[in-house]
């Protein structure tokens, strides 16, 4: 069954690709449109909305105390969803060719701010170093998130993508 078309700068045949072999169901996938995909920067700005249901969001117990924000568990999410775009339509690590990829560290993870229900969020993400080989992609990352020009969380994160090893196999 056809996903969602996700807006954005890439042939829609190949987000549906992307989306169709992803390790999570579109609703895991926290980028709702893609803005930029900046192939010689290594840069991808994209847009939450955070008026969607979200898996951690949904479950807040909401008053004047504790306003509805989206969580952060769902601001890792989000940085992975755009790591695993790096991964696939700069490195061309295809999920269904035997890849796959997982969080490796997040060296800081920062919330500078609460981010509400209701307004987007802008997402920017960029590489700061990569190395690759024939079967792993290592990417540290940061990310920058956005709303209504509040920065609302930033990271410092590494992520591994490797080929022919499940999830769950010790890496050397």
């Amino acid at each position: 069954m056809a996903q969602a078309q996700i807006p954005g700068p890439y042939e829609a045949a190949e987000m549906d690709r992307f989306l169709e072999t992803f390790f999570y169901t579109r609703a895991g996938f926290l980028v709702d449109e893609v803005a930029r995909l900046d192939r010689e920067a290594r840069e991808i700005e994209a847009v939450l909305h955070t008026d969607r249901p979200l898996p951690v969001a949904e479950l807040q117990r909401v008053d004047a105390e504790h306003p509805a924000h989206v969580a952060g568990p769902e601001m890792v999410m989000a940085t992975g969803s755009l790591g695993c775009m790096h991964a696939w339509f700069f490195h061309g690590c295809r999920w269904d060719e035997g890849w796959v990829g997982f969080g490796n560290r997040i060296h800081r993870a920062d919330f500078k701010s609460l981010a509400r229900r209701g307004p987007e969020l802008r997402l920017h993400s960029r590489e700061t170093r990569v190395r690759v080989g024939a079967a792993r992609v290592l990417i540290r990352f940061e990310f920058h998130f956005r709303q209504e020009d509040r920065l609302v969380y930033f990271g410092d994160q590494t992520a591994m993508f490797v080929k022919g090893r499940g999830l769950g196999v010790d890496l050397p």
